[in-house]
């Protein structure tokens, strides 16, 4: 029964260290799709595709069971079995665009009340970095909650948060992303419609993103989080302000499970405004 079990065992761990390739197309027009989310579910396996919709990933400790997910804000997601996701070697994949269903129109008032969301004194004695596995930054986020009160409708202005030190030799990629809150309390569904991908060359200072073009509110709380683009971004090269204040949720791949700290933040915030 024994050497039955190990080789039952064995048996589901024949596809640890496969290495994939893969470029990423939008369906309809067949335009390559930046800064596309790959990796496994549930697991601190993932990445993030470049500008030109090229991935790379190394699926280490993967079972016959798991599968590959392949996402990006705005198209249909795609799922492989890991029996098809190693064959793959400079796959072609192409997602179509998600139905958007549209609701009330929600109109801006000419009279509003401007205030800020979130962690908003910056405490540069305390240094955060976005926590990667095996030295994999790319689709790490980390993330706080706005704190919005429920039923106050917002329109978001600005994004702004505090970088203490960038050695990075050349700019530092984000991407925001602004999800509802789920059953358990945690990060769940984005509430963009189109992604937010941003550049900074700040070494040391406030980073502000303009958000006003994007017309984004809503009228629920919701977790303000950065997501990291770049390649190497470690904590001996890249950190930002954050505070004894709790708690922050972090999550370490792409569509690993999120992770709640309740005794650190972190220096996020938003300029809102609404209704006078």
């Amino acid at each position: 029964m024994r050497s039955i079990l190990i080789l039952i065992c064995l048996s589901q761990f024949v596809l640890a260290q496969v290495t994939i390739k893969g470029k990423v197309f939008d369906k309809t027009t067949n335009e390559a799709i930046p800064f596309v989310s790959v990796g496994i579910k549930g697991k601190t396996i993932g990445t993030v595709s470049d500008e030109n919709g090229n991935f790379e990933i190394q699926l280490k400790s993967v079972v016959d069971s798991d599968s590959l997910k392949i996402s990006a804000i705005g198209y249909m997601s795609k799922s492989y079995s890991m029996v098809k996701a190693k064959e793959f070697s400079n796959e072609k994949i192409y997602l179509g665009q998600a139905s958007v269903q549209l609701g009330e129109v929600t109109v801006k008032p000419t009279k509003t009340i401007t205030k800020v969301l979130g962690n908003k004194n910056y405490n540069t004695n305390i240094h955060c970095s976005f926590q990667g596995v095996d030295k994999n930054y790319k689709g790490v986020e980390a993330a706080i909650k706005a704190n919005n009160k429920k039923g106050r409708v917002v329109w978001l202005e600005k994004l702004n948060f505090y970088i203490i030190k960038n050695e990075l030799e050349d700019s530092a990629s984000f991407r925001l992303n602004l999800y509802k809150e789920d059953k358990e309390g945690l990060p769940g569904e984005n509430i963009l419609r189109k992604p937010i991908v941003f550049r900074s060359k700040v070494k040391n200072g406030i980073v502000e993103v303009n958000l006003k073009k994007y017309n984004i509110n809503t009228d629920n709380d919701f977790f303000i989080s950065l997501e990291c683009l770049s390649e190497q971004m470690d904590k001996d090269k890249l950190t930002f302000s954050g505070s004894v204040m709790g708690p922050a949720y972090f999550k370490m791949a792409t569509f690993a499970d999120w992770v709640k700290s309740p005794m650190m933040g972190l220096d996020f915030n938003v300029t809102i405004s609404y209704q006078k």
